[in-house]
């Protein structure tokens, strides 16, 4: 690309930007601060570009030094005005006057840049510099456009990471209740159970014989005795239960970070972020699930007995009696 191309070709995505600003309302804020983000980007990027490739070069030739000293002032009330519009409320009535007044100083700059310094280059520059100048312009834009790419990826990743630390936290928040909800549920007929078995134990010795009293003591001993072992049984489950989710957890977010590294776009990231969290969700519905299990496979079991004693003393008198 020449010189005169990189000059003519410059304003016009910003003039597109000036435009889609200036039909804007004061009620469009986000949508204000969105295009004067890209507005900013695009003329400090031309601005930057002069100040490094151009302007040195211009200024070694004394009768572009004025011409240059006048882009360069341009420059700076151009910068100064973003500056402006930056700190400016973006539903301020003076926002549209502001830009306008921008954008008269940006296309003056333009117009200049066309009629006055181009025509002096190609006078007083040799083809070889005005093309080496323009290499250097070309070469320092995309240098810009890849170190921007690479802060956006990276400012996604971070915010991609930050989502999955806020999902994470919330998983473990919902797991912790979820853990104390089963425990609670699991404890509320273990209570049960031994409440029932002290008072069909109590009921035995007030109506039956000594020797029947004897009997059912020894059975409400036995029925105790076997609680404790299927309260252990049931807790070893559950820990192996959560060690297992939580190792499979944790490898799951380790993988995950890597492939947010390289994901090619914000966009990728972002729809990689939404597969982990939901994938952590069914994976802990999941555990979640074989707990409440656990917790009622041991309330039957603590409570099987305590029936069965029960049927077999209320059977007994009947066998008897027939």
């Amino acid at each position: 690309m020449t010189i005169a191309q990189l000059i003519q070709a410059a304003p016009a995505k910003a003039n597109e930007l000036f435009a889609k600003l200036s039909d804007t309302t004061v009620r469009a804020v986000k949508t204000r601060e969105r295009l004067l983000a890209e507005l900013r980007d695009e003329l400090q990027l031309q601005m930057e570009l002069e100040t490094k490739h151009l302007f040195p070069a211009l200024r070694r030739h004394p009768k572009l030094k004025g011409l240059v000293d006048d882009a360069t002032a341009d420059n700076k009330t151009a910068r100064a005005l973003l500056a402006e519009l930056e700190r400016m409320p973006k539903d301020d009535e003076g926002f549209a006057g502001k830009l306008a007044e921008l954008h008269r100083v940006f296309q003056q700059h333009i117009r200049d840049e066309r009629k006055e310094l181009l025509p002096a280059m190609r006078k007083l520059l040799s083809d070889d510099e005005t093309q080496a100048i323009a290499e250097r312009m070309d070469a320092g834009r995309e240098a810009i456009a890849d170190a921007r790419r690479k802060a956006a990826k990276e400012a996604a990743q971070d915010a991609a990471a930050a989502g999955l630390r806020e999902a994470s936290s919330a998983i473990a928040e919902v797991a912790g209740k979820t853990v104390e909800d089963s425990a609670r549920a699991a404890e509320t007929p273990l209570r049960a159970g031994a409440e029932a078995m002290m008072r069909s134990a109590s009921e035995a010795s007030a109506v039956a014989r000594p020797t029947a009293t004897a009997t059912s003591m020894v059975e409400g001993f036995e029925t105790l005795a076997s609680i404790p072992a299927i309260v252990v049984s049931a807790g070893n489950e559950a820990g192996r239960v959560w060690a297992s989710w939580a190792e499979a957890t944790g490898r799951a977010w380790l993988d995950g970070a890597r492939e947010l590294a390289g994901a090619p776009s914000p966009m990728k990231a972002t729809e990689i972020q939404s597969r982990l969290i939901g994938e952590a969700m069914r994976s802990w519905l999941d555990a979640g699930t074989q707990l409440m299990d656990i917790a009622m496979h041991a309330s039957r079991g603590v409570m099987a007995p305590i029936i069965e004693r029960q049927m077999e003393r209320q059977t007994g008198p009947l066998k008897r009696n027939a």
